[in-house]
């Protein structure tokens, strides 16, 4: 067998393995007042669960509020 020599690998793309950094939202829950940015990854979760129990209206879904344990964090646009 000959051994040949091994062309270097290019740099492109190599600098960010996985893709950009997931998006993250802020939710803010209005009975406590708790505030949180939620990670994309959790949100896709939270809208699979209300599709599959038939609840999904269209838009991003409230999450649980880490402060008052209830179902009522809820989306906030960013200015």
């Amino acid at each position: 067998m000959s051994q040949s020599e091994k062309e270097p690998v290019p740099r492109e793309g190599i600098d960010i393995p996985f893709g950009p950094p997931p998006e993250e939202y802020l939710y803010r829950c209005p009975v406590c007042g708790e505030e949180e940015l939620i990670n994309e990854a959790i949100i896709d979760v939270a809208v699979g669960a209300a599709k599959f129990r038939g609840e999904y209206q269209g838009r991003l879904p409230n999450l649980g509020c880490p402060g008052c344990n209830g179902e009522t964090m809820e989306y906030v646009e960013q200015k």
